[in-house]
């Protein structure tokens, strides 16, 4: 079945047609060629921009604060996290509530409360920390014994921690411990026990962990006092668990204990933290180095010892001839014949002497430049004072 056709429309199909053909191949190689998208002209399109590529995206690099401000303004929201949850937990102490089973999330004293939970955010975040520095120390070149492993005890040590501080799982630790002691849960003890059992096993680990961290942070000293800061804090919360801290009333030792506990473990990923960053600087070479100038500047020595010892030099080669003729004509009666003999050889003597010292003292202006009398003197006056010296010499010998 024939269908009607147009004229302006067949027209227009043929015109199209020629201005494809008369389409030079540059044209059509670039018509062909894939689009920027990812597809080729006459193939699929990319649904998103070209901002989704990998070099484009964000680098694990790019979350570590490198700008001062950015440290600063982050441990400082940490702060202000922990102190905001303190208050919560004042406030839930002091309300009297018919049943505390409500509230016992925003209690901080309780086990999987969001002090708990923010706890073991900190520390999951300072587990990433340590593997983006592992990242980075895996690549010096200097580091021959391998000190960058640590940052891979320190990431699993961070783990357990962050696991331990949502679920206190230190607890079963410290029973399974006292149990393999062989003590009896009817006793009194036990529960000291325990707690005594856990408290050893994490000061030992974590406290050999953390010696070796500080031996390796210890070229960046925010990151040390951190460290140290965290430390003390952790010391502090393990005395105030076995009940050594004075006693001033539920709610006051509950506050002091959880506020110790969250700023430690602010204080650790705080450091981890800032060593990243310098690491980071270091390794991009924009870490600030001190250099004095004055440390790799050698001391020149005084020229007065030099001048000394050439001027003593200068008169030895000359003398020592003269000398030497004096024994000889000393010596006691000769034969003319032997004696006209020797006449030559000391001439000989003198002269070999004399240009000896002359080359000697030649090689000496060429290194350095003396003076006599304490003037300055150009190399012309220094020759020929040098030849008149000599010349007395001669005379002496004579």
């Amino acid at each position: 079945m024939d269908f009607r056709r147009s004229g302006q429309l067949d027209e227009r199909r043929r015109r199209v047609l020629r201005d494809e053909l008369a389409q030079p191949a540059e044209t059509e190689s670039a018509d062909s060629a894939p689009a920027p998208g990812g597809g080729s002209a006459k193939g699929p399109v990319r649904a998103y921009c070209p901002a989704v590529l990998t070099e484009r995206q964000l680098r694990v690099t790019d979350l570590v604060p490198v700008r001062p401000l950015w440290a600063v303004v982050a441990i400082l929201l940490a702060v202000t996290a922990v102190a905001a949850i303190e208050c919560v937990h004042i406030h839930v102490r002091t309300l009297d509530l018919g049943s505390a089973a409500h509230v016992t999330a925003l209690d901080a004293a309780q086990r999987g409360s969001v002090a708990a939970w923010f706890g073991g955010m900190l520390l999951a975040s300072g587990v990433m920390l340590a593997l983006v520095t592992f990242g980075i120390r895996l690549h010096r070149v200097d580091d021959y014994r391998g000190s960058y492993r640590v940052w891979l005890w320190t990431a699993t040590a961070l783990a357990w921690a962050s696991l331990d501080a949502t679920t206190g799982i230190h607890d079963a630790l410290g029973l399974g411990l006292a149990r393999l002691a062989g003590k009896s849960l009817d006793s009194g003890s036990f529960n000291a026990a325990c707690t005594v059992s856990w408290l050893a096993v994490y000061g030992l680990l974590f406290g050999t962990i953390a010696i070796r961290l500080a031996i390796e942070v210890w070229c960046s000293l925010p990151s040390l006092a951190a460290l140290a800061i965290g430390g003390l804090l952790y010391l502090i919360a393990g005395l105030g668990v076995l009940d050594m801290l004075p006693q001033s009333g539920p709610l006051v030792d509950s506050v002091v204990r959880t506020t110790t506990v969250l700023l430690a473990h602010v204080a650790l990923v705080s450091a981890v933290a800032l060593y990243a960053r310098h690491v980071y600087l270091d390794a991009t070479g924009r870490l600030k180095v001190h250099i004095d100038p004055d440390k790799n500047r050698q001391v020149k020595k005084p020229k007065a010892k030099f001048k000394v010892v050439k001027a003593d030099s200068e008169f030895r080669p000359a003398t020592k001839p003269a000398v030497a003729a004096e024994k000889s004509a000393s010596s006691g009666p000769l034969k003319f014949g032997a004696a006209a003999s020797n006449q030559p050889k000391a001439g000989a003597a003198i002269a070999k002497s004399a240009a000896s010292s002359a080359d000697y003292e030649d090689e000496d202006e060429d290194e350095d430049d003396d003076s006599l009398g304490g003037e300055r003197l150009s190399r012309a006056e220094r020759r020929r004072l040098k030849k008149l010296a000599r010349r007395d010499g001669q005379r002496r010998a004579a």
